[in-house]
């Protein structure tokens, strides 16, 4: 934290208590469940949370690199929760026989 004032010091360490509460609570969801979208939402706040942390690291290290990292993982969670939605889409709608296959191919 260079040349950062007290009170900014006080107001990093105090987020990063919170990010890291909040890291702790979405990754007990994502264990515990119960669905497979609560494990999405909580798989995209943990992408969400590490966005955060490292533009928080941008700013209590005053490297402006660490925001190339936040804006990357910004970009690879939204693909992801994308991804994650269209795969909870077709799981939940029942397969006809004609998309099952009977064996010719």
């Amino acid at each position: 934290m260079s040349g950062a004032g007290p009170v900014l010091q006080v107001a990093l360490a105090l987020s990063a208590l919170m990010i890291a509460a909040a890291v702790a609570l979405a990754s007990w969801r994502m264990v515990r469940g119960p669905g497979i979208a609560d494990r999405a939402v909580a798989m995209d706040l943990l992408g969400l949370l590490a966005l955060t942390g490292s533009a928080l690291a941008a700013l209590a290290a005053g490297h402006l690199a660490l925001l190339d990292v936040a804006l990357g993982l910004g970009l690879i969670g939204f693909i992801g929760a994308v991804a994650m939605a269209g795969f909870i889409e077709r799981a939940s709608q029942p397969r006809s026989a004609e998309q099952e296959g009977d064996g010719h191919g």
